[in-house]
């Protein structure tokens, strides 16, 4: 008899694959070689399986972000810190973290209500980072935070279109790939350097 760790790696593998919506809890129990009968001594229902599946993986990455942001570090040194907490929880938890940022929506309502959990928690921790580095002279001064925050968020949670576990770069030089473009242009001399270039904007090409 399969246990519940095994079923949640199995229902993993395929709302990846199908989609939580298009899966049916047969071919979940057929990817775990089980009865559907015997899926439900287990669960309730794959509304329970999709839950199970991303509540301990986003309860811990919220965690090491608060943590990030509650550190000494510069701005700076937590943005690269989070942008590799982020990248190494994908890693960590493939496939399980790709499927919750597909379904998200499927899950809002219920961290919510059982953990206190929402993305607009973990949104206002990336903000934070932000604002410090402004306030810091690290970053530029003209940022829109919270704009910037979804900019980094979208960038990073993209992985769930391409990202394999077995690709060229590790998970590490991913996130160093990443850090190293945002801090690039975040820094505060970024917008200096660009004014600097403004005057030859005028030999540019229209389009």
């Amino acid at each position: 008899m399969a246990n519940l760790e095994e079923i949640i790696a199995a229902a993993a593998k395929v709302f990846q694959t199908k989609g939580y919506h298009a899966a049916t809890v047969q071919d979940i129990a057929d990817a775990v070689g089980i009865l559907k009968g015997s899926l439900y001594h287990h669960v309730k229902s794959k509304e329970d399986l999709l839950y199970l599946i991303v509540k301990e993986p986003i309860a811990r990455i919220y965690e090491r972000t608060a943590e990030i942001v509650a550190s000494d570090l510069s701005a700076g040194e937590k943005l690269r810190r989070a942008i590799l907490a982020h990248l190494e929880a994908f890693d960590q938890h493939y496939p399980h973290l790709f499927v919750y940022l597909r379904e998200r929506e499927e899950m809002k309502s219920r961290f919510r209500e059982q953990f206190k959990l929402s993305p607009k928690q973990y949104e206002r921790s990336w903000q934070q980072i932000l604002r410090e580095g402004v306030k810091s002279g690290e970053f530029r001064p003209d940022l829109d935070v919270q704009v910037v925050s979804y900019g980094l968020l979208g960038m990073l949670n993209w992985l769930y279109k391409w990202y394999d576990p077995r690709g060229r770069l590790s998970v590490r030089e991913v996130a160093d790939q990443f850090a190293t473009l945002a801090l690039a242009g975040l820094a505060a001399d970024a917008k200096a350097s660009r004014s600097r270039r403004a005057p030859g904007s005028r030999h540019l090409p229209q389009r």
